[in-house]
C-alpha cells in the first residue's frame, strides 16, 4: 500500500491488513515519573446583550445545561457582551468572579452601539441603559480556584470623526477582565485567564481609516503587558487570552470578510470621505487598509510570540455572519487536548440547514481544553492555526513538499536517492539553493515516524536535513499529538491541523474513533482533498511563496497528489526511485514515473529539475 502523503504509518494491522498510524516520538514515559499536569476547560461566549436570548427561561436554561455538560464541562466561561444586571449562568452552576460593569469599566448598550437605531430596535428597550460588560465565571465544583481577579481598561479615548451617517465622539470603552487560577495538581504555577472584546465590529469598522488598526494592536499589547508584569511571576505561569477579537485570521479576496467589506464598509459614505481625506483613491489600496485593520490583533499576538489555540480549520464560523472572530491565544507551548464549537446561532446568509433550533445569541461558543503543565523545553516549533503557520512560512522565500514511498514500500537504494536529490536541489547551478539561497527555503512533509531501519520518506527528508541543514516542517493531524505522542524530534517545526475522517460519526467522541478511520491525506470518495494533502494544496498557497513538489517514487496516492499539484500550477519533480517492496511488481518505480514521462506541454522552472504547467 502506498504512503498517504507521507503520513505517519505503522506496520499493517494483523487483522485488517491496514496501515495504522503509530506514535511518532518514541515510547511514553512511566506515568509515575511524568510531571504534574491538569486539564483546564475554557469557553468563550458572546451573549449579544441578550438580544437573541429566548424569552422562555426554562428552555434557555436547558440549552445552557446541554452546552455546558459533556466530558469536559468548562471550568471557566469568558463572557463578552453580557449585561451587568443579568446573570443566567449562576442557575447552571457557575459563580461570577469578575465583571467590568461592577468594576466601573463599562458603558451602556446605547453607548457601545453608538446609538445605532436599527440595532436598538431589535434590542429590549429596558436594556438600552444597562451596562454592557466582559465577565468571567468559574464552575462551582471545578478543581481550579481563583487566587486573584480584576479588570483593566485597554482602550484609549480616541476621538472618532463622524459624518456619512456616523456619530462623532470618543471610542467606546474596551476592557479586559482577568482571573488568576491555581490548582493543587500544579501548585507551583498560576494560570491567568484574560477575557476581552477588542474594538471593532459593524459599528466601529466604518472608522477603520482613522487609526483604528493601531488602536486594536495597542489593546492587545496592553493585555499582554499586563500578563508580563504580573505579580510574583513564575516561568511556568500560563496566560490564556480569550474573547471576541472582531477579526479573522485570514483575509482573502474571495473570503466572507471581503464580502462584508464590499457590501457594508466600502459603500459607506463616511468611509469614502475618510479615504478622500487621506488621499486613498485606489479601491485596492483602501481594501488593503481594511485588511491591515482586520488582522491587526493577530499581528500584535504574533509580534509578542503568543500562539493561537484554534482557527477556522477547527471551528468553522463563530459569528452569525460566517466569520471566525472568537479566539483564544496563549503565551507558551501548551497541548490543546480538544476544541469544540457549540452552535448557539444560525447563519444569516446561508441556505444550509439551521445549526440550532434554539438560538441564544448571534455567536457560537467555543470550548478549548488545555493541558496545564510545567514548561517543556523543545527545539521543535509548534503551530495550531493557519495564521501562525503561514507567518512562519513567510520567513522563507520558497516552500518544497517531499512525498514518496512510505513504510510499506520503502526505498530500495536510499543513499542513491539522497545523493541524487542533493545534487538536483542543493548543489547545481540552477538548484533551489542557487535560486533562493542556502537556508532560505523550507521543506515540508507529512510527519512520518522516523525509523532508520525502514528507509521511507521520513528517512529521506531527515538525511537531507542533516546533510544540508534544510529546515524541515511536519504537517500532521492533531490526533497524532493527542493520542500518539506527537511528531518526532527530527523536525524543526510542526503544524497540527484538525483531524479529518473518511466518514461522519455523529455523537462519537474522537477518542473512540479507530485510527483506521482517519483521512491522513489523499482524496475522499467525492474527490475532495483530505488531511495533509488539503493543507498542502489549499492552505500553503496562502503564504504567497513559490511552491515546489518533489515525488521520490511513491504509490497511487502520491501520483494523484502530484497531478493535483500540477493542475494547481505547482512546480513538480518526479525522481524515479525504486521501491524495496513494490506494491505493483510491474511498476518498480511506482506510478509517478509514468506521469512524469508523459508530461509534454510544460515549462522548465528557474530551478531546472522542476517542470511547470505551461500557461
Amino acid at each position: 500500500m502506498g504512503a498517504l502523503c507521507g503520513s505517519a504509518t505503522a506496520p499493517a494491522n494483523p487483522v485488517q491488513g491496514e496501515a495504522m498510524p503509530m506514535q511518532c516520538c518514541g515510547s511514553r514515559k512511566d506515568p509515575k515519573q511524568a510531571p504534574a499536569s491538569k486539564e483546564l476547560s475554557v469557553m468563550t461566549l458572546n451573549l449579544q446583550y441578550f438580544s437573541s436570548y429566548p424569552k422562555d427561561d426554562a428552555l434557555a436554561r436547558k440549552r445552557l445545561e446541554e452546552v455546558l455538560g459533556g466530558e469536559y464541562p468548562p471550568d471557566v466561561i469568558c463572557v463578552q457582551e453580557g449585561l451587568g444586571s443579568r446573570n443566567v449562568l449562576s442557575d447552571v452552576g457557575y459563580r461570577l468572579e469578575v465583571c467590568s460593569a461592577r468594576e466601573g469599566k463599562a458603558q451602556t448598550v446605547y453607548e457601545m452601539v453608538y446609538g445605532d437605531a436599527q440595532t436598538l430596535k431589535v434590542c429590549d428597550p429596558a436594556v438600552h441603559q444597562e451596562k454592557l460588560c466582559n465577565q468571567i465565571y468559574v464552575r462551582e465544583n471545578s478543581g481550579w480556584t481563583v487566587d486573584a481577579q480584576g479588570c483593566e481598561k485597554i482602550s484609549t479615548d480616541l476621538n472618532l470623526a463622524g459624518g456619512g451617517g456616523r456619530l462623532t465622539g470618543k471610542l467606546a470603552i474596551r476592557s479586559m477582565a482577568w482571573v488568576r487560577l491555581r490548582h493543587e495538581g500544579v501548585p507551583r504555577m498560576s494560570t491567568f485567564v484574560l477575557c476581552s472584546h477588542i474594538s471593532g465590529g459593524r459599528f466601529e469598522d466604518q472608522y477603520f481609516v482613522q487609526q483604528l488598526a493601531e488602536e486594536r494592536k495597542e489593546q492587545v499589547k496592553r493585555i499582554i503587558d499586563f500578563f508580563n508584569n504580573r505579580p510574583s511571576p513564575q516561568d511556568d505561569d500560563v496566560g490564556i487570552l480569550v474573547g471576541d477579537f472582531n477579526a479573522t485570521h485570514v483575509y482573502t479576496k474571495n473570503g466572507p470578510m471581503h464580502g462584508y467589506y464590499a457590501s457594508s464598509i466600502a459603500t459607506s459614505e463616511g468611509v469614502k470621505a475618510d479615504a478622500a481625506e487621506k488621499n486613498v483613491t485606489d479601491d485596492d489600496a483602501l481594501e488593503d487598509l481594511f485588511k491591515a485593520y482586520m488582522v491587526s490583533p493577530f499581528w500584535a499576538i504574533s509580534h509578542n510570540n503568543w500562539k493561537f489555540a484554534y482557527d477556522r480549520q477547527q471551528v468553522g464560523y463563530t459569528s452569525g455572519f460566517g466569520h471566525c472572530i472568537d479566539h483564544m491565544a496563549y503565551n507558551r507551548t501548551l497541548q490543546v487536548v480538544s476544541t469544540t464549537v457549540e452552535y448557539l446561532t444560525n447563519q444569516k446568509f446561508s441556505k444550509d440547514p439551521a445549526d440550532t433550533e434554539l438560538p441564544l445569541t448571534d455567536h457560537n461558543a467555543v470550548k478549548s481544553v488545555f493541558l496545564i503543565e510545567p514548561v517543556k523545553h523543545t527545539e521543535t516549533l509548534l503551530f495550531r492555526t493557519e495564521y501562525d503557520f503561514l507567518n512562519h512560512l513567510r520567513s522563507y522565500k520558497a516552500l518544497v513538499h517531499f512525498s514518496g514511498f512510505g513504510s510499506r514500500q520503502q526505498f530500495k537504494h536510499p543513499e542513491q536517492v539522497i545523493d541524487a536529490l542533493s545534487k538536483e536541489l542543493f548543489e547545481g547551478e540552477k538548484s533551489l539553493n542557487a535560486v533562493y539561497g542556502e537556508g532560505q527555503w523550507a521543506a515540508c512533509y507529512g510527519g512520518d515516524a522516523l525509523k532508520l531501519d525502514e528507509p521511507d520518506v521520513a528517512v529521506l527528508v531527515d538525511a537531507l536535513r542533516q546533510r544540508h541543514k534544510m529546515h524541515l516542517i511536519a504537517i500532521q493531524a492533531d490526533i497524532v499529538e493527542q493520542r500518539l505522542g506527537g511528531v518526532g524530534s527530527h523536525v524543526d517545526a510542526v503544524y497540527y491541523y484538525p483531524t479529518e475522517y473518511y466518514d461522519d460519526a455523529p455523537g462519537v467522541s474522537p477518542k473512540a474513533r479507530p485510527l483506521s478511520s482517519v483521512a491522513w491525506g489523499g482524496f475522499l470518495k467525492d474527490k475532495r482533498l483530505a488531511g495533509t494533502t488539503r493543507i498542502l494544496l489549499e492552505v500553503n498557497p496562502l503564504s504567497g511563496l513559490p511552491m515546489y513538489w518533489v515525488a521520490a517514487g511513491g504509490g497511487a496516492i502520491t501520483r494523484d497528489e502530484v497531478e493535483a499539484a500540477w493542475e494547481r500550477d505547482v512546480a513538480v519533480f518526479c525522481y524515479p526511485a525504486e521501491a524495496k517492496e513494490p506494491q505493483d511488481q510491474s511498476l518498480p518505480y511506482g506510478p509517478c514515473k509514468e506521469f512524469w514521462d508523459a508530461l509534454a506541454d510544460y515549462e522548465t522552472d528557474a530551478v531546472s529539475a522542476f517542470r511547470r504547467k505551461r500557461t
